[in-house]
């Protein structure tokens, strides 16, 4: 499979997980494409019960499996990326994509700073319990800033 294949198919699969009902009438989140020229990120993902509530997502998708030690997904994200995702004042995530497996996904925060992921844990599997748990992460995030631009030298 064509390295870009690989990585559309990762997205794909990506966003099939996290617009999972998981029994509800709605999904958790609404992820939104960035585009392919936006750099570090890919998705900015929106909490569908309060879009103001966001993420950002890079997308790792592999075909080469797990370490033999560990059980850690064999991706890698660069130091100069983990650097961005730090330096973002939102919440940031790295997904990794098996797709060999039907589409089995890890989620890994990159908020604090750190080596580049030269592998990706296993410890958090994207399922329904996971995004009911990044949905309550995300909004205890953002409802516990006051994000009003006050005293804005452009109004009237």
């Amino acid at each position: 499979m064509a390295r870009e294949d690989i990585g559309e198919r990762g997205q794909w699969l990506f966003c099939t997980l996290f617009t999972e009902l998981c029994g509800r009438n709605d999904p958790f989140f609404r992820p939104r494409f960035l585009g392919d020229k936006y750099p570090t990120f890919d998705y900015i993902v929106e909490v569908v019960d309060n879009p103001a509530y966001f993420f950002f997502v890079q997308v790792k998708a592999t075909t080469q499996g797990y370490s033999a030690q560990e059980e850690r997904l064999k991706i890698q994200v660069d130091q100069e990326d983990i650097n961005r995702m730090v330096a973002c004042p939102a919440p940031t995530y790295v997904v990794g994509m098996d797709i060999t497996t039907a589409g089995q996904g890890f989620l890994l925060s990159v908020n604090e700073p750190r080596v580049h992921v030269a592998s990706l844990t296993t410890r958090f599997p994207i399922n329904c319990d996971l995004l009911a748990q990044l949905r309550d992460e995300v909004v205890a995030f953002w409802s516990s800033r006051n994000m009003v631009l006050a005293g804005s030298r452009f109004h009237e």
